[in-house]
């Protein structure tokens, strides 16, 4: 039996931004720098993550797109 794995609820784009709320309100956005597909063939997502007002520089960080998708909406 295979079991697939279910896409991205959206296109993630290059210069896209997305959020997340974090403790005490704060905001965290996250801007794609782009998208690319692992060894294994899973699509992942490379982005830099910043939080206005305490880290306005961010640092990179890559998560595979499935889990990008849960964690961060859309701006």
């Amino acid at each position: 039996m295979f079991f697939r794995r279910p896409e991205a609820r959206c296109a993630l784009i290059e210069g896209d931004t997305y959020q997340r709320r974090l403790a005490h309100n704060l905001i965290e956005t996250a801007r794609v720098k782009g998208v690319t597909t692992g060894p294994q063939g899973i699509p992942h997502v490379t982005f830099r993550v910043s939080t206005p007002g305490i880290d306005e520089q961010g640092e990179q960080r890559i998560l595979a797109t499935e889990v990008f998708s849960r964690m961060y909406q859309p701006a």
